[in-house]
């Protein structure tokens, strides 16, 4: 068997620090080329590969803004040149400002819809092709219930991410229907990451998260890592259109 076609390959965006670099780490553990991006943290990006390496994983990393569709369409180009297939795409990248709508410009509002939105959508339509050769192809969506409960600070973040729980449900039907390509979505709840900006300092708030959550803590980023191989690998192969929790369950109370 040519060793091009039989190589497992995923693409992470947004995987130079926090969620998706645990994904992208966690993906090198199972097996997977795991194609690490950024889109400014050049060397956040350039450490999540050194530390695949270092475990005895194999990747590459490239700098991709999933807003552009010309670099969306690079990095597909390049995957095609060098594997021919894509098994794994997780669209985790995510920019937004926590601001009010008072506070805010109209540029710092769309920047949530360009990239969680506008750049799911332009990942996985390029993606199609690639992911159509392989032989257990998926998407999976890093999302959340942000939606649910619409706080002012995060007003653009949470709009965009209804947005894009819309599109994984149309997509995880029409993807699977067409091309037998499987579609889930990971929803973690409050994660601990660089996204917060200076809200992740504040120990009251996240000792009160905690406290609020079923199971007393918040969840780690390899916690949610964790997730995405069970959706994608054996025996789940019946698993699609699933918004998976992990969070504790917080998300019912």
């Amino acid at each position: 068997m040519n060793p091009k076609n039989s190589q497992k390959v995923a693409l992470v965006t947004g995987s130079s620090k926090g969620i998706g670099q645990a994904i992208a780490k966690r993906l090198a553990k199972e097996g997977y080329f795991v194609y690490v991006t950024y889109h400014e943290n050049e060397k956040g990006g350039k450490l999540t590969l050194d530390e695949i390496k270092q475990n005895g994983g194999e990747g590459d990393v490239w700098k991709l803004d999933v807003s552009d569709e010309k670099s969306v369409v690079k990095i597909m180009d390049l995957i095609m040149n060098k594997f021919g297939h894509l098994d794994v795409l997780v669209n985790n990248a995510c920019r937004d400002i926590s601001k009010s709508m008072e506070e805010s410009s109209l540029e710092e509002w769309k920047l949530a819809f360009d990239t969680k939105v506008h750049g799911a959508w332009l990942c996985t339509k390029h993606a199609i092709s690639l992911l159509q050769k392989s032989k257990n192809p998926n998407v999976i969506i890093i999302s959340s219930n942000a939606d649910e409960r619409p706080d002012k600070e995060i007003l653009s973040y949470a709009v965009a991410t209804g947005a894009l729980n819309t599109f994984f449900k149309a997509v995880s039907v029409h993807l699977a229907s067409e091309y037998g390509i499987r579609v889930n979505a990971v929803m973690p709840g409050q994660v601990r990451t660089d996204n917060w900006g200076e809200l992740r300092n504040d120990d009251k708030l996240w000792g009160k998260f905690a406290e609020d959550n079923p199971l007393k803590r918040v969840a780690k980023v390899e916690d949610i890592a964790d997730a995405v191989p069970i959706l994608i690998n054996d025996p789940h192969r019946f698993l699609n259109g699933n918004m998976f929790f992990v969070n504790g369950g917080g998300h019912l109370t």
